[in-house]
């Protein structure tokens, strides 16, 4: 793993989470996110540079990614948004009614 893009994952509530990169550079046309299972997959493709510019410092990087993210059974997105050079990609945990912590009445 190269480390790139960089990304943070936060929890917003107790089953809700967001996926920031930083992608700066990328237009939605060149990014793709995708859901199998329990694997999230979001790939960019380099964006067409300028050949004419002659850079002094190239330090923003525009190269080709797949970050791949394992998320957890039950864990669906629920959407993605660009703004700013940052992706964001927003899950939510939907457990069956089954799964949820419940109380035991006690009868004496």
């Amino acid at each position: 793993s190269t480390g790139y893009p960089p990304y943070n994952i936060a929890k917003v509530t107790d089953n809700e989470y967001v996926i920031s990169l930083a992608v700066a550079g990328f237009t939605m046309a060149d990014l793709e996110v995708t859901q199998d299972g329990n694997k999230l997959t979001v790939t960019g493709t380099a964006p067409q540079t300028d050949d004419s510019v002659e850079y002094l410092y190239k330090g923003i990087a525009g190269r080709s990614f797949e970050r791949e993210f394992r998320i957890a059974d039950h864990v669906e997105v629920v959407g993605a948004k660009l703004e700013l050079g940052v992706l964001n990609i927003s899950l939510k945990q939907n457990l069956p009614e089954e799964l949820l912590p419940c109380k035991i009445d006690i009868q004496g």
